[in-house]
């Protein structure tokens, strides 16, 4: 049969695309409007989620939406460089639009508009009468806006939210964006990442609870809904690569699937639609119903060895009898919708393992917060906040596979890695 495919699939599924794939980009309007709505107002804003649910390509498409002159500052680089000065100094460097020859930090203490400046001074030999970093940025972007409104995002927040130093030197930027000197630039902050309490941290810091009041924290980018989702693959295997019609019987199959396979996160949807659409378009035909058990194993063998080791981190430390964090563990893993609540877990756990759990409290709330806790977590809590989801959909296929029940039914075991079979999940 003669096939002739309509796009690279790369063109269409982009999970590491940083630039905004318009074609492929699925409307979250409450998201949308309430980052428009911080935007007009006096605040500046978080916008936080788990990674990969899409908080860059909704404020990059609201940004250019709008109009709105930005540039993103990765806090990473901050991280790497010694503190956000210098990643603003390399952004400057990157544009061309200032010249460096020296520079030494230092640093003083205290905490208002005033003393905010202070703790950023440096000791440079720039041109006679250029400005430091900070004010050099705002004014660049205050020119390239033509003295309307600008923004300003510092991306990833997470690299550098175990940082006090850098926290506070957030802080005093803040701060310093309410001092006439720096306010006249019209510059809005847009902090980005995966932390959701930075308001929290300041409000509960001595002399920093004022920062709080200067920040609005946004709603959760959570993952998309399962419409959402459907319109995703509609689009890419439907309307661009013509790869299905959504009156075949494997079209509603492969929805299905995809929506459980990767919790509907959108880098995920775009990673596993990605693995599957390649499968067709290397062997130069339409999607069939096997494709599916190879982007499965794909999908698996790409996470397998980092999901196992958090997985067996979270797993009992002791040798006790039970062993009921193993018991909740493995019926998480069994589980087949994507959101759980404590009394779902506390059903299965019952069920399954009726001989240890008969006329015993197990605390399975207990159990999930513990989980939810650690610092590669298996789970976390939706912004609801009573259900909980798995922190990356490969970590529900790792327990499927990595662990066995034992001795009457009742004792949970891992496989070594070197045993797992993929095959006899997945086929």
């Amino acid at each position: 049969m003669f096939w002739n495919p309509k796009k690279n699939p790369r063109e269409v599924f982009t999970p590491r695309e940083s630039k905004v794939n318009q074609v492929m980009y699925i409307e979250r309007p409450e998201l949308e409007e309430a980052l428009l709505d911080g935007l007009l107002g006096t605040k500046h804003l978080v916008l936080h989620g788990e990674s990969g649910s899409g908080k860059s390509w909704l404020y990059k498409k609201v940004l250019t939406d709008q109009s709105l002159v930005y540039r993103v500052s990765n806090l990473a680089n901050a991280s790497r460089l010694g503190n956000i000065n210098e990643e603003f100094l390399n952004i400057l460097n990157r544009a061309e639009e200032a010249k460096k020859t020296s520079y030494t930090e230092t640093k003083d203490a205290g905490f208002n508009a005033a003393l905010a400046s202070a703790n950023l001074s440096h000791t440079d030999s720039y041109r006679v009468g250029s400005k430091e970093p900070f004010e050099a940025l705002l004014s660049d972007l205050h020119a390239e806006s033509k003295g309307n409104n600008a923004v300003l995002v510092l991306d990833n927040l997470e690299a550098i939210f175990q940082s006090q130093e850098h926290l506070k030197e957030l802080a005093d930027l803040i701060t310093l964006l309410d001092d006439d000197t720096y306010a006249k630039y019209r510059v809005k902050f847009i902090v980005v990442g995966i932390p959701g309490d930075l308001r929290k941290y300041f409000f509960e810091t001595p002399n920093l609870s004022a920062v709080g009041n200067r920040l609005k924290e946004l709603p959760e980018v959570f993952r998309l809904t399962e419409e959402q989702t459907e319109q995703l693959i509609k689009r890419g295997f439907v309307d661009e690569l013509e790869y299905l019609n959504v009156k075949d019987k494997l079209y509603n199959e492969i929805v299905e699937h995809v929506i459980w396979i990767t919790d509907r996160i959108p880098q995920k949807i775009h990673e596993y639609c990605l693995a599957l659409a390649l499968e067709a378009y290397r062997n130069s035909r339409p999607l069939q119903s096997d494709d599916v058990k190879v982007a499965d194993r794909k999908w698996l063998e790409e996470s397998l060895y980092q999901a196992y080791s958090v997985v067996e981190a979270s797993m009992n430390e002791n040798e006790t009898r039970v062993r009921r964090r193993d018991q909740v563990i493995y019926s998480l893993g069994q589980l087949n919708t994507s959101a759980f609540r404590a009394a779902d877990v506390e059903n299965y756990v019952r069920s399954r393992f009726s001989d240890s759990t008969e006329d015993v409290q197990l605390n399975i709330n207990g159990t999930l917060s513990y989980l939810a806790k650690q610092s590669q977590p298996i789970i976390r809590k939706t912004p609801k906040g009573d259900t909980y989801v798995f922190a990356d959909p490969v970590y529900r296929m790792c327990i499927r596979i990595m662990l066995k029940i034992e001795q009457n039914n009742q004792l949970v075991k891992k496989r070594p890695l070197d045993t797992l079979d993929l095959d006899s999940y997945l086929f």
